[in-house]
């Protein structure tokens, strides 16, 4: 009895035991695990970044939706609509003005609506991944998916994206710069095929219009409004239908055609990735208001022209007195307008679009627009509409064992091994018994 007890207890027994449970656990454990290479993969992220210069990898109501193929049977999908309520939570900061601002969401800077997050991986070793405006999908993956949206605020009926963002908010004192943009569209996609660097990347930006205010702008916009605005007044008093005056309200549009046209491209996608577009505004609003203002006086010509006699005196006023007052003014908005609206715009918002990056492990990302709030995005760095893939093995990159096999055969190599030990023990037996 001592004898056995003490062998039962012993070295030799346990080592095999081990050895072979081991051997069998090593089997089934990437099965579990889903441990890389795998044949296909994808995430589509609608926000990622930083905050304060915190990443914003571990938030987990800001997880994107991953899809992930680890043995290549059937495609797997993954179509997860961020939470509004959990955005909410997550995105807000105290700025340097003291105020504690949402940046994302109700009561947000940016605002997003019908937005979600999509990534489909394929047994034939083919990924995709998108996020950003629902109805953008289509046009982007190639097929038509459907995609749940959700609503990050309110945008407007027109648009999909807004952000609004002033200095006055964000750093205090004046609002030097106001800034309300406005897009139809955003979003991003890409796709990876096993044994290719191609991934298509592809990002919209739908109807980008800048609306620019603030105290810059309002100061050249009210002194040339002083010299055009009585003369507006007497023309509309003498005819039917009032010429509007676009220089009243304090503020400039510029599209995102005018900005491609300072930039010196005629197609956002002619720009390098990572561009930042409001480097272009500066030079795109000066443009803006030289056109707006010749626009103006050319309207009141014409209105001037038709009131025949009547209208001498105002034609007078116009080519004698309001247009030399007007090119001066116009002449020097490059020095008194572009350089102090970049330097303020610098410090309040930066729109870098297409951002791509590959990381370590050869995943890569397609961004659509990355917003960085404060001087070099140090307040946040928000990338909005990201979609990953890869790396992907494809099916004969990866090890794959149908499940029911490994477990037939951890089943079979266990019994192995308790014959083993049976047989051990048995020897033992015999030769205690011999020596006894």
């Amino acid at each position: 009895m001592t004898t056995r007890s003490a062998f039962l207890r012993g070295a030799g027994g346990g080592a095999i035991t081990a050895i072979a449970l081991g051997a069998s656990l090593a089997l089934v454990a990437p099965l579990a695990a889903n441990a890389a290479p795998v044949v296909s993969q994808g995430t589509g992220r609608l926000i990622n970044g930083s905050l304060l210069g915190n990443s914003l990898d571990p938030v987990i109501a800001l997880q994107g939706a991953t899809a992930i193929n680890p043995d290549g049977r059937a495609t797997v999908t993954n179509d997860t609509p961020l939470s509004l309520g959990a955005v909410n939570d997550s995105l807000s900061v105290t700025v340097p003005s003291g105020l504690n601002l949402h940046l994302v969401g109700t009561d947000g800077i940016i605002q997003l609506g019908a937005v979600g997050q999509y990534a489909e991986a394929r047994p034939d070793g083919t990924s995709v991944a998108f996020s950003g405006t629902v109805t953008s999908a289509p046009s982007l993956l190639g097929i038509n998916p459907t995609i749940t949206g959700s609503n990050l605020g309110t945008p407007g009926a027109d648009d999909a994206a807004t952000i609004n963002i002033g200095t006055a908010q964000l750093l205090g004192g004046p609002d030097l710069v106001h800034l309300s943009v406005a897009a139809s569209a955003l979003a991003a996609s890409a796709s990876a095929t096993a044994g290719s660097d191609e991934h298509n990347p592809q990002y919209t930006i739908g109807d980008l219009d800048i609306t620019l205010g603030g105290t810059l702008l309002g100061g050249t916009l009210n002194s040339l409004d002083t010299v055009i605005g009585p003369l507006i007044s007497g023309v509309n008093a003498l005819i039917s239908t009032d010429i509007p005056d676009p220089l009243a309200g304090g503020t400039i549009t510029v599209s995102l055609t005018d900005l491609l046209a300072a930039a010196g491209v005629s197609n956002i996608n002619d720009l390098p990735p990572g561009t930042n577009l409001l480097t272009y505004l500066p030079e795109a609003l000066v443009t803006q208001v030289t056109n707006t203002v010749n626009s103006l006086l050319d309207t009141l010509q014409t209105a001037i022209d038709r009131l025949g006699p009547p209208g001498a005196l105002l034609n007078g006023t116009l080519n004698s007195t309001v247009r030399p007052a007007v090119t001066v003014i116009l002449g020097g908005l490059g020095s008194a307008l572009a350089g102090p609206i970049g330097t303020a715009v610098d410090a309040l918002l930066q729109l870098d679009v297409n951002n791509q990056s590959t990381d370590a492990s050869g995943a890569f990302t397609e961004t659509a627009l990355r917003v960085g709030i404060g001087q070099n995005g140090s307040i946040a760095a928000l990338d909005i509409a990201s979609a990953t893939v890869g790396p992907n093995a494809g099916i004969d990159g990866v090890p794959v064992v149908n499940q029911d096999t490994a477990l037939i055969g951890g089943g079979i190599l266990l019994a192995v091994a308790g014959g083993a030990v049976w047989y051990a023990l048995v020897r033992r037996r015999h030769a205690a018994a011999a020596q006894a």
